[in-house]
């Protein structure tokens, strides 16, 4: 064997000390492409000699000894090639989860720096790996199946392998937040991958059922002091992906809206699975916030996203309460699953009061003859006008039980979530509280006269529309997240 020419042990570790001071050279030298001729050259090498790998890298004296991590992780590498089996990566799963930890541990080193390059190769292709086998061992895949376990608590003990891994980007993400420049390799910063190692926090976050982990991470990001356009188009619109999702779970729907609305316009029109991911976020905040959803983007969404949400923007926007809950109920699971059932039973119900009164008060002037003066007549629409329609789209039908029987498994909650889904005896009182509710949200602007069970819409705007309404509440405060435009 020629060693000047083949990818033998000891001419890879000569490469790697040749390398020190080019981290690109370096990283090119680590590779996880098993196809590639110099990597199975040097599996064969590392297989067919009874080396002692710790002995050979200690040989080579890397940084005078100083950096004893950087050691550990070749010899952590070489150890994965010998070992590792392609065919069955959850075999090998532990040497490479060794091999990650490792490389975290050198990273953390003032001079990690040079390792930058190797961190954004590796981190991806753990994280993938690590989600995959969990999410195929445990739940062979269902979403829905993993959020019953979620529910009840116990995700880290599903999913082990991501929880192991959350730690460590954890800690290779504060060792960048922390980075102290030195005098070498200053070319280099391990800011160049700070961006990417969050969005990867945040999926093992998400994939963990513990989004609000990911608020240290978005604060982080947010203080580091970074240009977000210098980073790939990619880590940008999945970093507002995730933004958008955690703003949508904690209910601030502008901001949601917001940052879900950029990475869809940005993501790329072949990555049609990426839009998709984000129109299941995108599509509801638009649907609570009045924002009707092009038919073009129902195109793209595809038949599962068409199916949950288009009979529930039909149903809000017809102001049909038993319509809207109905849907809720036969799609139960898929809603919970995505986290989004109970703000869109919470947060639809006022909303789908405000459109049947509108229906209602379109309907009255349209049947109500002009004063023979000419002037126009008030606003006004009695209990009695509401009454109907109230009744009229809750069908004054209890479905409690139905809403049961639809969920009933043995893996939905002991609960009955529609225990009041709809009212056996509206009443006047029901009426006036609807009516108070909508006035002091900003959804309607009347005076109430309750003896005379009355309506007086005001002469123009009696019903705001509705992003308006959204928009007065100061969910988002000017500046605060500008730094993502520039």
């Amino acid at each position: 064997m020629d060693t000047e020419t083949d990818m033998a042990l000891p001419t890879f570790l000569s490469q790697i000390g040749k390398s020190l001071s080019s981290p690109n050279d370096l990283s090119n030298l680590f590779s996880f492409d098993f196809s590639a001729p110099d990597l199975a050259t040097l599996q064969n090498d590392v297989l067919d000699k009874s080396y002692d790998i710790s002995a050979q890298v200690q040989s080579r004296n890397y940084f005078a000894g100083d950096w004893p991590g950087f050691n550990e992780f070749v010899v952590s590498y070489v150890t994965f090639l010998r070992d590792v089996d392609p065919y069955d990566l959850a075999e090998s799963y532990p040497l490479i989860e060794k091999l990650f930890t490792d490389l975290q541990v050198a990273f953390s080193n003032r001079r990690g720096v040079i390792l930058t390059p190797i961190v954004g190769k590796l981190a991806g292709f753990v994280t993938t790996l690590a989600i995959s086998l969990d999410s195929e061992k445990y739940s062979n895949g269902d979403e829905i199946s993993m959020d019953v376990h979620a529910r009840n608590g116990v995700t880290g003990e599903l999913m082990p392998r991501t929880s192991e891994l959350a730690k460590v980007l954890l800690k290779m993400f504060n060792s960048i937040r922390g980075e102290r420049m030195t005098n070498e390799n200053t070319e280099i910063s391990k800011k160049e991958v700070i961006l990417y190692v969050a969005v990867l926090l945040c999926r093992a976050y998400f994939k963990l059922n513990q989004p609000s982990a990911c608020a240290n991470v978005f604060s982080n990001i947010h203080t580091a002091n970074i240009a977000f356009s210098r980073y790939p188009r990619s880590q940008r619109v999945t970093y507002r992906y995730y933004l958008g999702r955690f703003y949508f779970l904690r209910q601030e729907l502008l901001r949601a809206r917001a940052h879900l609305l950029w990475a869809f316009n940005n993501c790329h029109s072949s990555a049609v699975s990426n839009q998709r991911a984000i129109l299941t976020y995108l599509i509801p905040s638009n649907l609570l916030l009045g924002v009707g959803t092009r038919p073009q983007l129902y195109g793209i969404a595809g038949e599962t996203l068409r199916e949950a949400f288009g009979p529930l923007e039909m149903a809000l926007r017809r102001g049909d309460l038993y319509a809207f809950n109905a849907h809720l109920v036969t799609y139960f699971d898929w809603f919970v699953a995505k986290k989004m059932f109970l703000l869109l039973r919470s947060k639809a119900e006022i909303i789908i009061f405000r459109n049947l009164f509108r229906r209602i008060d379109v309907m009255v002037a349209a049947s109500t003859p002009p004063l023979e003066s000419g002037s126009k007549r008030p606003n006004d629409l009695t209990y009695d006008d509401l009454l109907v329609g109230i009744r009229l789209s809750t069908r004054q039908y209890d479905l409690a039980l139905a809403a049961h029987a639809a969920i009933a498994s043995p893996d939905s909650p002991a609960i009955l979530p529609y225990s009041n889904f709809a009212e056996m005896s509206w009443t006047y009182d029901d009426v006036e509280n609807i009516c108070i509710s909508l006035i002091d949200q900003g959804f309607m602007k009347a005076n109430i006269y309750a003896r005379s069970r009355l309506l007086r819409l005001m002469p123009s705007g009696g019903f705001p529309r509705i992003a308006e309404v959204w928009g007065t509440e100061g969910q988002i405060s000017g500046d605060e997240e500008a730094w993502m435009d520039r």
